[in-house]
């Protein structure tokens, strides 16, 4: 189940339950096909996995990644919290604050790197989601290096090399305003 968690989705403890007992294989199937079936989705939740198993057959599918993608310009305008080096529930994949996860309880993070930021748009404004590899690229930093420095020192780099510019940025839109970024370049 590792790839499954390691494929950066948040999945509700009951669809993790019910994806675990496909099996691994199966299960990496039914997320294929859940990104094309609900492609705006933050949060795998059970009653989702439960309509897929029992409206679909799950096969080999495999989903043309530009049908949900869109492409932005403008500026970040604002970085929010949760920027820079957080810690995610091992189980859940879910942000955690102080080794507390909402789900879990008392739990023993797993070190990750994301960016949430306000982005100005000229069509459209929103919150920019970057995962850790577009945070990487972005703040030319890895891992590693970025728990070396610490969260005051990542915070200020991530904010220096974002904030105010111009980008062009390519990503899928998800529900209530978010977008998932799959790639930026500054104009």
């Amino acid at each position: 189940m590792q790839q499954i968690l390691g494929r950066g989705y948040q999945i509700h403890p009951d669809a993790l339950k019910l994806l675990e007992a496909r099996g691994e294989e199966q299960a990496l199937a039914l997320l294929e096909s859940f990104t094309a079936t609900y492609p705006a989705a933050i949060v795998i939740e059970a009653r989702q996995v439960e309509a897929l198993l029992e409206n679909t057959k799950v096969q080999e599918a495999h989903v043309n990644p530009d049908e949900f993608t869109a492409t932005l310009t403008g500026r970040i305008t604002q970085i929010y919290d949760g920027t820079g080096l957080i810690q995610r529930c091992p189980t859940c994949n879910r942000w955690i604050i102080d080794n507390f996860c909402m789900v879990h309880s008392d739990v023993a993070g797993i070190w990750d790197l994301r960016i949430k930021a306000r982005f100005e748009g000229t069509d459209e404004r929103c919150t920019l989601i970057f995962k850790r590899d577009m945070t990487e690229n972005v703040a030319r930093v890895t891992l590693e290096e970025a728990k070396r420095l610490g969260d005051a020192v990542m915070l200020e780099r991530i904010r220096y090399a974002v904030t105010g510019k111009l980008f062009a940025v390519e990503g899928v839109k998800l529900k209530g305003g978010n977008f998932l970024v799959k790639n930026i370049r500054e104009m």
